[in-house]
């Protein structure tokens, strides 16, 4: 399919990227209600069994704000098309697959439990294996197509492993996983958005999860900790406790429906109340914000601008704010240890820039809180380490985490109709060991 639109950077004082014999070519997609971003990087093997990567290629476009409302799918595809173009301009190659994101609150999670009889008294890899593969059959939620099926605890003899149970002796291995998995509709809708731009979907992530990957460091997962990444039509969460992950989700409310309140309140048109909400909103009032002065263009030709005070901005935005993160500690996992464990909060995505989002999120939460941005990539432009390219970053990550072919086959691309390539389920057994031990 051809597939060619007008660039929305000049790539051409971008140096061209000379790829090796042995290096892969991956790519992100993160398709949002106000924008649309692709990386490209290349992986390298290295001797350690792990690949190096390289950001080659960054592309992203806004969504007008009728687009932001998902009333209109040709806008998305538009922005779809200049985002990849860029990407591959920049990069100097083109792509013909993306591993893309789906959104939190479209996420169902389950906990599933799988007991395995040891045939000779001493726990393999295969037995691991086995334990994930049925796991992962009973991974989907009614109704749904299974995204991951990813470890949470072994134990051996109803006793809990604290290390690689491989080569333990034991009877009885049981396996505690967490199952992510979405409606049909979701995978169709996202496939066939990506392949009428040229696309095959590699894989199917979970928004929040990829955003963990570039923005939580091993001790924060470790220790217990709440990864919100606040998009424009949804929040996401994902929590980590022991290491593991152990729930994922999302609520409809983001930073739109802030944008949106401040033109509702204020009579501005929607692009005006995003760039006011921009330069001069925050989620906490300061001194002196009753003096200064913000003018809001009105709705209907002709119409003379409004004045309002900052104060009489932040008012508007704090409610909202609040909203989001009561709404996600609503879906919190509610059992004694998780409430115990969960005492710290990342907060990420671009509504996390916001000033006084993090102070919003401590208060209401009751957690230790900072803003997350994605690890820095070699090439990468310093845009892409931006809160709000999270979760495309993190896409690259758990793409060059796993090899290029897997045992396990799971992932909404497989089930979809659209879809061309079969992704691998990420989170498996193996890795799940060597994060672990």
């Amino acid at each position: 399919m051809k597939r060619r639109a007008a660039s929305v950077s000049d790539a051409s004082n971008v140096r061209p990227f000379r790829r090796k014999r042995d290096d892969r070519i991956i790519a992100a997609v993160d398709i949002g209600a106000s924008k649309v971003a692709c990386f490209i990087a290349a992986l390298t093997p290295e001797d350690d069994d792990s690949n190096s990567v390289e950001v080659i290629g960054v592309g992203c476009c806004g969504l007008p704000p009728r687009a932001a409302t998902g009333r209109s799918v040709d806008n998305f595809e538009a922005s779809l098309r200049r985002a990849v173009d860029a990407a591959e301009r920049m990069a100097g190659v083109e792509i013909n697959s993306a591993h893309v994101a789906a959104p939190g609150r479209l996420v169902r999670a389950r906990r599933i439990g799988v007991d395995l009889e040891i045939a000779d008294g001493v726990v393999t890899q295969e037995d691991i294996d086995d334990a994930v593969r049925e796991g992962a059959d009973l991974a989907a939620a009614p109704e749904c197509i299974a995204l991951s099926a990813t470890p949470i605890t072994f134990r051996l003899d109803s006793e809990a492993i604290y290390a690689d149970p491989v080569g333990r002796p034991g009877a009885l291995l049981s396996a505690e996983l967490l199952g992510l998995s979405v409606r049909q509709s979701v995978i169709d809708n996202l496939s066939a958005m990506v392949e009428r731009c040229g696309l095959s979907v590699t894989e199917i992530v979970p928004a929040p999860v990829a955003a963990a990957e570039s923005c939580l460091i091993e001790d924060e997962k470790e220790l217990g900790v709440v990864l919100i990444e606040i998009g424009a039509g949804s929040t996401g969460f994902a929590v980590y406790d022991d290491g593991a992950l152990v729930d994922c989700g999302g609520v409809g409310v983001g930073g739109a429906h802030i944008t949106k309140d401040i033109a509702q309140i204020f009579g501005a048109p929607l692009a005006d109340a995003e760039r006011i909400k921009t330069l001069h909103g925050a989620a906490l009032i300061g001194p002196g914000d009753e003096h200064r002065f913000v003018d809001f263009p009105r709705l209907g030709e002709g119409a003379d601008p409004s004045r309002a005070s900052r104060a009489d901005l932040c008012e508007v935005i704090i409610p909202r704010m609040e909203e989001i993160f009561e709404l996600v500690a609503e879906k919190l996992p509610s059992d004694r240890h998780a409430q115990t464990n969960l005492r710290r909060a990342v907060i990420t995505g671009g509504g996390s820039l916001l000033l006084g989002a993090r102070e919003i999120a401590e208060k209401t939460l009751a957690m230790k809180t900072r803003v997350g941005r994605p690890l820095s990539f070699i090439g990468a432009p310093e845009v892409g380490a931006a809160p709000g390219f999270s979760v495309c970053a993190g896409l690259i990550m758990n793409a060059a985490s796993q090899p290029p072919a897997s045992k396990f086959f799971l992932g909404g691309a497989r089930q979809s109709r659209h879809a061309m390539a079969k992704p691998a389920l990420f989170g498996g057994a193996r890795r799940w060991l060597r994060a672990k031990f």
